[in-house]
């Protein structure tokens, strides 16, 4: 079954100073660190993550964009949004945008495969994850 609605995670993070440069301005390294934090929360959101265990098939990142608008400082608070834009038989699609007091300071596109944990290899995604986007029903 194709689903219609938005599925998205939100959580508001802070810029730490372990995660600042030297120039005072957060690390662009950090993002990836957050992208991570926001997929892991959107899969326990969507799916029973001991189920997916048991069944040995697995969400797997094959790709990250992420491009830099603003800098980000000390202790300052970015919201990140991860919105699922497509999630079919065989991969996925995910859209992040990172914002402070309402500007974007970074936007991000990753996508992925679902990969079973024994041969590694490509497989179709298990019933546990919604079908999403432009997609044909199955």
């Amino acid at each position: 079954m194709v689903v219609n609605q938005t599925v998205s995670v939100e959580r508001t993070f802070t810029a730490m100073s372990y995660d600042i440069d030297f120039a005072g301005i957060m690390s662009n390294q950090v993002y990836q660190r957050w992208l991570e934090d926001l997929r892991t929360d959107l899969l326990y959101e969507f799916t029973d993550y001991d189920e997916l265990g048991k069944l040995g098939v697995f969400p797997v990142l094959g790709h990250t964009e992420i491009d830099f608008k603003m800098p980000v400082r000390l202790m300052e608070k970015v919201r990140g949004r991860m919105v699922v834009d497509l999630m079919d038989d065989h991969r996925w699609i995910l859209s992040t945008t990172f914002e402070k007091e309402g500007e974007i300071c970074a936007r991000a596109r990753q996508w992925g495969v679902f990969v079973d944990a024994k041969t590694v290899k490509p497989v179709t995604a298990p019933d546990l994850f919604p079908r999403i986007g432009p997609s044909t029903p199955r």
